[in-house]
């Protein structure tokens, strides 16, 4: 749980959340990252170098390049789902289902 709550804490911010769902799709640079989500150069960086403390991303330098990709696609699949989960509709009130049933029987 412990493990689980960091890695919670890691992506709970709007910024990281959109460069985990970029690097999701391929892996890319910071300059590509920054000309995607429109953040400065030194904080996309920052961001950057919060998620591979945590495990979450890579980087691989070619040249004078660096690359950055998520380490594993679990991540990928954590955010997909969250915003999946956010822009469904809302649920009616807690119980309203077993209240209908009940009333019915």
């Amino acid at each position: 749980m412990e493990r689980a709550a960091e890695l919670f804490k890691v992506l709970g911010h709007e910024s990281r959340l959109w460069l985990v769902r970029l690097l999701g799709d391929e892996a890319m640079s910071v300059g590509a990252l920054t000309e995607a989500t429109g953040m400065s150069q030194p904080l996309v960086s920052q961001h950057l170098k919060t998620l591979r403390q945590a495990g979450l991303v890579s980087s691989m330098r070619q040249g004078k390049a660096v690359t950055y990709a998520l380490t594993d696609d679990h991540v990928a699949h954590v955010v997909a789902d969250a915003l999946v989960h956010v822009n469904e509709p809302p649920p009616g009130p807690r119980g309203a289902d077993e209240e209908r049933r009940n009333h019915h029987d």
